[in-house]
């Protein structure tokens, strides 16, 4: 049997008109561990409310965890009055009795009309039987910037 590796929640910060905000799937809000039914067939509301920030976040956030190369169109989605943006997504991974919680995190920063990756965090926890372990920090990256020369 395949994993199946569902989206639990979804946050970010300073992308397009969201200064911080968050999704939480109905089985997240319901604390439960379940891959049997779709959770969600469509994002709706407001104009400006952010259902497009969403989906380019999430296009974006693809790109980055398949290994290609940062697309520098988003930084024309980072709020114009803000030098950092933050998405930050929490995957659950059935795996037969076990589910694994996944969390990560990814920090861009615009330098000199670039944007960069200025940290990156992977974290997980694993719930078997209905027993979790602690989320553990597997892999904590922070950018290191380079000198000025005076």
């Amino acid at each position: 049997k395949k994993p199946i590796v569902r989206l639990s929640s979804l946050q970010l910060t300073n992308i397009k008109n969201v200064k911080k905000g968050t999704i939480y799937m109905p089985n997240t809000v319901n604390k439960i561990l379940s891959a049997d039914k779709a959770e969600i067939l469509g994002i709706y509301g407001q104009n400006g409310s952010g259902k497009t920030a969403i989906v380019d976040a999430l296009y974006f956030l693809q790109k980055v965890m398949v290994g290609a190369d940062l697309d520098q169109s988003l930084e024309d989605y980072m709020t114009i009055d803000s030098d950092t943006a933050e998405i930050f997504a929490d995957f659950n991974i059935f795996m037969d009795s076990i589910v694994f919680e996944i969390g990560y995190r990814l920090s861009l920063s615009r330098e000199e009309k670039v944007v960069v990756i200025s940290r990156e965090t992977l974290s997980g926890a694993k719930n078997e039987n209905g027993i979790r372990t602690n989320k553990t920090v597997f892999m904590d990256y922070k950018r290191v910037s380079k000198l000025k020369k005076r």
